[in-house]
């Protein structure tokens, strides 16, 4: 991990170090998503932003389909997490599930740094 520098977003290309959405839907059900690192810069970090009204939980790790379960890591309603990239260059897998019956829009962002 990159602690003690301010995050910096990977902005490689339209392709490579994208900012992802996924949306937690109001089911809620978990909702799977692909963070796809092709840039030939490492993403050691990723940041985890809940744009939604509700606590969300995410996963992020190596599997193609991950499902997010309330054992997963919690992110508040409009707060944001720094959390170590657990694929440093390939696809991410990426999974929400809302804490309610409301949508979450949460964000995953790549890059390096921490604080």
């Amino acid at each position: 991990m990159s602690y003690g520098l301010p995050f910096a977003a990977l902005q490689a290309s339209a392709t490579a170090g994208a900012t992802v959405k996924v949306t937690g839907n109001a089911t809620p059900t978990s909702v799977p998503g692909t963070l796809v690192l092709t840039a030939t810069k490492q993403a050691n970090n990723i940041r985890v932003y809940n744009a939604g009204t509700v606590l969300a939980y995410v996963r992020l790790s190596g599997e193609a389909t991950p499902a997010a379960t309330a054992a997963d890591i919690p992110v508040a309603a409009g707060t944001a997490v720094i959390v170590e990239n657990p694929v440093q260059q390939g696809t991410v897998g990426l999974a929400v599930l809302s804490s309610a019956t409301t949508a979450a829009d949460v964000y995953f962002t790549p890059g390096e740094g921490g604080t």
